[in-house]
């Protein structure tokens, strides 16, 4: 199959030549080709970028708000607390068809790769583990989906917790975290993280961490993820979701945490939709943003990427697993709506998501899998601007969904 007059992000014409049985780009040639006794599908100047990766997900939260009822509170901690209750009555059944429904959104979105926490505390912890394991190998193959065994702190982290830790890894989960500042005490979350660490090694697995996530210039878990990640020498498996204390910390601190960041090679996902939600909740006026500092994260050289998060739950009732209204949010909230931005929100939710899910067989290139999403623009500016609804997206070298009316299949 030929994907011909293309656009890319370089906004350079090219055509890609698809070998449907082995799922891989065979080639890709700037300009015209020919295309004699080929499939061919001509995309008419489209926008054509990698799979989406979306980072930072809660499949086993999503869509709550279709058998629970929605909690009118502008307060975090709240909803929250609605969002857990709603979660522990589920049915393992409703669990699965819940998340099943997730991923069925984001092949409309052209997400293919997802990075998503299962929450390992609580009474229902077993069935939310079987059912995304179950999922993942649903849609093996279609979509790749990274499970992170996610301690919410619903309760007190201790030899029983750390147990319970161990024993979801042996049901199929891919990495673990947690959030470390919902424990009592400074001193419990860092044995928590600690314990999170020496589990992790144990099982050669990677870790990813709600990271101080508050608005509070004092929490400071990341200094602690970022000297164990240092310690053990666990480069580039360590990430830091969230970090929304950094939009309260002081420049000097702010910079010094970034290059201890950028040296332990630990990734940073940001979720600016949830991330605007929760800061400020505890405060009436001046309210923060809450988005870490995104801009000088990249310039520090440390890999960004970009996660959605919540979609219809007690969180954020209207998400609907898009990244490219997380990237508008970001675009408002961290001030990335200059041109010159564009490309860098474009790779968070792409090469740099790869990066961060440990993904190599990635990317627009030939002799790498062909999971394409091609967008009913003709830019990436314009993509990023209009949010494009049509899409049409391939998963392994075969067309997985198409809404772009003027293509036929």
């Amino acid at each position: 199959m030929i994907l011909k007059n293309a656009l890319n992000e370089n906004n350079e014409r090219i055509s890609i030549v698809l070998d449907e049985s082995s799922g891989i780009i065979k080639r890709i040639v700037k300009g015209e080709i020919s295309s004699i006794g080929d499939k061919v599908l001509d995309l008419g100047g489209r926008f054509v970028s990698p799979g989406l990766v979306d980072s930072h997900a809660h499949i086993d939260s999503n869509f709550l708000l279709d058998v629970c009822k929605e909690v009118e509170t502008p307060k975090f901690t709240e909803a929250l607390k609605a969002l857990i209750e709603c979660k522990e009555n589920l049915t393992e059944d409703e669990i699965y068809k819940l998340a099943k429904k997730s991923i069925d959104h984001y092949i409309t979105h052209g997400t293919l790769f997802v990075r998503t926490h299962v929450m390992i505390d609580g009474k229902k912890w077993k069935e939310r583990v079987r059912s995304l394991v179950r999922l993942r190998e649903e849609f093996k193959g279609k979509v790749y989906i990274q499970l992170i065994g996610f301690v919410q702190s619903y309760d007190y982290f201790d030899k029983e917790q750390e147990e319970r830790v161990i024993k979801s890894i042996e049901m199929g989960l891919d990495g673990i975290g947690g959030q470390p500042h919902l424990q009592p005490s400074r001193e419990d979350g860092i044995y928590m993280v600690k314990s999170l660490f020496d589990i992790a090694e144990q099982f050669n697995i990677i870790l990813d961490f709600h990271a101080d996530y508050a608005d509070e210039p004092d929490l400071k878990f990341s200094e602690v993820i970022v000297s164990e990640t240092i310690r053990r020498k666990l480069y580039g498996k360590v990430s830091l979701s969230h970090l929304i204390a950094m939009h309260s910390y002081h420049d000097d601190y702010a910079h010094r945490l970034m290059r201890w960041i950028k040296s332990a090679d630990i990734n940073v996902i940001v979720s600016p939709i949830t991330e605007l939600q929760g800061s400020g909740a505890h405060e009436n006026y001046p309210k923060r943003r809450g988005i870490p500092r995104v801009r000088e994260l990249l310039e520090e050289g440390i890999n960004v990427s970009l996660g959605h998060d919540d979609i219809q739950n007690h969180l954020n009732p209207i998400g609907d697993g898009d990244l490219l209204k997380a990237s508008f949010a970001l675009m408002i909230g961290d001030y990335m709506f200059f041109t010159r931005y564009f490309k860098d929100i474009h790779r968070m939710m792409t090469y740099n998501g790869a990066k961060t899910l440990r993904i190599t067989d990635y990317g627009l290139e030939e002799g790498k899998k062909a999971n394409i999403v091609i967008f009913n623009t003709k830019s990436l500016r314009d993509t990023l601007i209009e949010i494009p609804s049509n899409r049409l997206v391939i998963s392994g070298g075969k067309i997985l969904y198409n809404s772009l009316e003027s293509i036929t299949i």
